[in-house]
């Protein structure tokens, strides 16, 4: 009988026959066990002994000229002396978990689920979803084991919001509803993710690449988060901690945020009242060069009424023109501390402390030295955003960081397996 190449892969067994279902569009491949195969406990993985009972197993394999494919065989039940009982034998192409699925399913439904979510995978390959999410883990675990963090020179670090604070656990913080998301700055890949934001979370992503690794890092991009810090300065030394340009701007729009508040409550009889209101919040946060026709026009009539929005215009614009034109770290502490007098001279508080707090910072300096922004993180950010809202969140964190990795980074079919299969002897 003729047996295609692709039914003789399982190991230690050979494909005895092929029954098929015609009206159903399903084969049944029936395997005979090898006389000469070793049998290994399925608990400890030791030797076994005398067999002491057989029964019969059928599990779920891949698809083959369109019809669904399953495999049938006789597991045997022997005496393992290590545990002392009566176990089953380890079956090397059966899934660890689900019996009744094969590994090459698994890793097919793992390559599907690169591509797709593990629900519409589950109702592409009629699997149960729970089933989906095992097998893709497990996968997922295994390429885990044969990684290696890639060398690198510059990172970007962020925090993405994991989970909401109904899924706290007890003992847990607001600092472990995030997740650590460290990317190359070259490749623009996910390298790692470590659970929750606090000082840990990045040890242990240095303590990963070891001593010597970390003295190639040069520059770490992040936000003002001080954990972060810590963790920089107590791995790398050496390394130019870079305040991102995002975060610094965010923060600035609050700050100003603030002041507009305050002159929209000092206002209150004016004409301008109205158009100080929130609704216009971002007219008053967006650049000169990036407002419409319309909203110059809004803008330069609340300017013409109101001698402190004025003001904020001119600090603004000063700040935003700061990141393009200064060309060193001392024209750039310099422009800061020209804001910072403005701010102070038109009684801006709370931008007057946003400018002191830069002031004479190295983090902020680094910035005009290497020009390198955490935007790729924000850009990865908003991947992992669109891959939480398709699986409609995930309960699990581990599993989820690991998804991160096979979506944004090297965890997957494209480059882990080709690592496993080029591995050097």
């Amino acid at each position: 009988m003729y047996i295609p190449h692709c039914f003789n892969s399982f190991q230690g067994f050979s494909v005895k026959d092929i029954k098929e279902f015609r009206s159903k569009q399903h084969m049944e491949l029936i395997l005979e066990s090898n006389p000469d195969r070793k049998r290994l406990c399925n608990v400890c993985g030791h030797g076994l002994g005398p067999m002491h009972d057989r029964y019969w197993v059928s599990a779920r394999h891949l698809r083959a000229f369109g019809w669904t494919v399953s495999v049938g065989f006789f597991r045997e039940k022997r005496f393992c002396q290590n545990c002392r009982k009566v176990r089953s034998e380890w079956i090397d192409f059966l899934s660890p978990t689900s019996p009744h699925m094969t590994m090459e399913l698994a890793w097919w439904i793992s390559r599907l689920s690169e591509i797709s979510t593990v629900l519409q995978v589950s109702k592409l390959e009629s699997i149960d979803k729970m089933a989906c999410y095992k097998l893709d883990k497990h996968i997922l675990l295994r390429l885990l084991q044969g990684y290696n963090i890639p060398d690198v020179s510059h990172i970007s670090v962020d925090e993405v919001y994991a989970r909401g604070p109904t899924q706290l656990k007890e003992g847990e913080t607001r600092e472990d509803l995030f997740l650590t998301v460290i990317i190359d700055h070259k490749t623009h890949k996910v390298i790692w993710v470590s659970q929750s934001r606090r000082k840990e979370a990045l040890d242990t992503f240095f303590e990963m690449l070891g001593p010597e690794a970390c003295k190639k890092i040069k520059v770490v991009t992040c936000d003002q988060h001080r954990s972060y810090a810590e963790s920089v300065q107590q791995y790398c030394p050496h390394a130019d901690l870079v305040w991102d340009r995002f975060h610094l701007v965010q923060n600035f729009n609050e700050a100003l945020n603030e002041e507009r508040k305050k002159a929209w409550k000092d206002s209150k009889e004016s004409a301008d009242h109205g158009y100080l209101r929130g609704k216009y919040k971002y007219l008053y946060t967006t650049k000169a060069n990036n407002r419409s026709s319309q909203d110059r026009d809004l803008i330069m009539k609340v300017i013409s009424e109101n001698k402190t929005v004025a003001q904020l215009e001119m600090i603004k614009e000063r700040f935003h023109r700061m990141f393009d034109q200064c060309s060193s770290a001392d024209e750039g502490m310099n422009e800061i501390a020209l804001c910072y007098e403005w701010s102070e001279m038109i009684g801006a508080k709370h931008l007057a402390k946003y400018f002191w707090n830069l002031l004479d910072r190295k983090e902020f300096k680094a910035y005009f030295t290497h020009r390198l922004t955490s935007g790729v993180s924000e850009g990865i950010n908003r991947s992992i955003k669109t891959l939480k809202w398709a699986a409609y969140g995930y309960k699990d964190m581990v599993y989820f960081a690991l998804k991160i990795m096979q979506k944004c980074g090297y965890l997957n079919s494209k480059y882990a397996l080709s690592w496993l299969y080029n591995k050097p002897a």
